[in-house]
């Protein structure tokens, strides 16, 4: 395994450059080459793609095909291999993944005005789809890769997977879309990035709803701000959804359309489509006619059967009912994984509401069904039936009352791996804030500050003081406690869902803090799984999501090249 150098790249730089793989600037930070000697040596520089050449029905790339009907999740072996499929019904950007390698990108600056910030904005970074295109593997065969080997038992050399293709299709849930700017910019789904004019151009044609230019923004040497949905937003990782994709498929599905099937069965896997574990059976939100329509879809695309689905469609399904899941939770704390996990029980119908616990509903996301012991006005069996027209569930579950006052930790696992914490809670106003877990308190240590009466969500996050082993031993208490924890459920759900689960390739978990038995401990609170679980990247590093991207594609990479479960617990 020999990591790729610059000399590597050299001789594809005349195909990179024919092709638009990557910019011009791209290719001279890679070769880490002064502009002058890369002009002398490979000729004029050459212009970027005009918005008018471009094929705006599609996310058009600086690829050699202006119109890209598919993603292709891409592994690059002995050079850059571009391959689209030609059809004009789905059409998405082509989506590549290395086998453990980075993806090449350009520094990015500052470009905005000093007098243009806000206080307390959103990290902002250059958003670059165009250079995101070719990838430089550094190695033959990712970790994951060889663990699968040994599993399977053959040696590491039989993983390679040096220039396999796997065509991918990725449908945006319509629930992520916005309505407004003004909405995007309190939407926790969107992020405010700077893109290029021409970019944002493409993308507003293409994903209405899913992109807006910041009000009062003006163009400066060619970049603009917006508020970007996340999933839609990645330099590393860019899936480009084109205009009404969601519709489209939704009517393909219902009628069976021979276009739709010939497109599936062209394609290895689908991303995205319905989150099943939120409200999917809303009109308003998925366009259904009727009640029958729903089923009618998830039954055709069962019998179609022509790509894999991911994240699977039941498994979502299942734990959108939530009991499930918190079930296993409440005994992996009790047996396994000790925490202080609430107690939690189904309210059945007309039986009487216990006036101190939170009530939750199943199928919801983004707190809409969360009822407080204080809003009174909620606690009606009228009201409960009335917001749950589908059948959906509401459950009784105790109050933890250092949850709003600490908020939670937003923990995204990948692959096995904790890639990026973020912790978050609420001010006054309702709105979150959140912050980039850099370093942890002890829970010794959080507990001495929790018997303060005046500690805030602010103090139990992000130490500046003390030793580094004590800051590392707290990172170790946290990692230890959410990676077992984690590891256990998937143990658990293996056994429901008899086979591989999609928490083993990606999944967030929101730990908060409790009192059980005089101690203070962590627990679970929540476990999101799905392509509209929010990234929290508008309180987020570009870098670390960055790292997130290329983690999240090489390890679903590996469960496509036959790895059912790339971590075989």
């Amino acid at each position: 395994m020999v990591s790729a150098k610059p000399e590597d790249l050299v001789k594809y730089v005349p195909e990179i450059r024919q092709n638009g793989f990557m910019s011009d600037d791209a290719l001279m930070y890679e070769l880490n080459m002064p502009k002058n000697h890369f002009l002398r040596e490979y000729g004029m520089e050459l212009q970027p793609l005009d918005s008018m050449d471009i094929d705006t029905s599609s996310i058009a790339s600086r690829s050699h095909s202006s119109s890209v009907q598919a993603g292709i999740l891409y592994v690059s072996g002995t050079g850059p291999i571009a391959t689209t499929s030609q059809s004009p019904s789905l059409q998405v950007e082509n989506f590549r993944v290395p086998g453990s390698g980075s993806i090449p990108t350009t520094p990015g600056s500052d470009l905005m005005d000093a007098d243009d910030d806000l206080i307390d904005e959103p990290q902002e970074t250059e958003h670059l789809p165009y250079q995101s295109l070719w990838i430089r593997p550094s190695k033959s065969t990712s970790e994951l890769s060889q663990l699968s080997s040994t599993v399977k038992g053959c040696g590491p050399e039989a993983t390679s997977q040096q220039g396999k293709q796997f065509k991918l299709i990725y449908v945006p849930d319509p629930s992520r879309r916005s309505s407004s700017s003004s909405k995007s910019q309190r939407n926790l789904g969107y992020a405010l990035r700077t893109i290029t004019s021409d970019t944002y151009k493409i993308l507003d044609q293409a994903v209405p709803g899913y992109v807006f230019r910041r009000p009062g923004s003006r163009s400066k040497e060619g970049r603009v701000k917006v508020y970007i949905s996340e999933w839609s937003d990645s330099r590393r990782f860019w899936m480009g959804p084109c205009s009404r994709l969601w519709e489209k498929f939704r009517d393909g599905i219902l009628t069976v359309d021979k276009g739709i099937v010939a497109e599936l069965s062209k394609h290895d896997c689908l991303l995205g489509g319905i989150d099943y574990t939120i409200d999917y059976r809303s009109s308003a939100t998925y366009g259904w006619k009727d009640s029958s329509e729903v089923d009618r879809f998830a039954a055709n695309l069962e019998m179609i059967r022509k790509v894999i689905i991911w994240p699977p469609a039941r498994e979502l399904e299942r734990a959108g009912w939530k009991f499930p899941v918190i079930d296993n939770l409440s005994a992996i704390a009790t047996s396994l994984v000790p925490a202080c996990a609430p107690m939690t029980r189904r309210l059945g119908a007309s039986e009487p509401i216990p006036h101190n616990m939170v009530l939750k509903r199943s199928h919801s996301g983004c707190s809409a069904h969360v009822i407080m012991p204080d809003a009174s006005n909620k606690r009606t069996w009228p009201y409960l039936i009335s917001q749950a027209p589908a059948g959906e569930i509401w459950m009784a579950q105790q109050h933890m009352p250092l949850l709003p006052k600490f908020g939670e930790w937003r923990v995204f696992v990948v692959g096995r791996k904790i890639i990026q914490v973020v912790h978050t809670y609420r001010v006054g106003n309702g709105d979150w804030l959140g912050c980039p877990v850099k370093a942890y308190w002890s829970l010794e240590e959080l507990w001495a500050k929790i018997q303060n009466q005046s500690a805030t969500a602010a103090d139990v996050v992000n130490p500046d003081q003390g030793t580094s082993t004590q800051r590392d031993r707290a990172k170790e208490e946290f990692e230890s406690f959410t990676l077992e924890t984690w590891k256990q459920l998937v143990l658990s759900e293996k056994v429901s869902a008899s086979g591989g689960i999609s928490i083993s390739i990606f999944c967030r978990l929101d730990v908060g803090l409790g009192v059980k038995d005089g101690r203070l401990m962590y627990f679970v609170n929540e476990v999101e799984r799905s392509l509209t679980t929010s990234l929290w990247m508008n309180s987020m590093p570009d870098g670390a999501h960055g790292v997130f991207a290329d983690t999240f594609a090489t390890t679903l990479y590996d469960w496509l090249s036959g790895t059912k479960d790339p971590i075989h617990l």
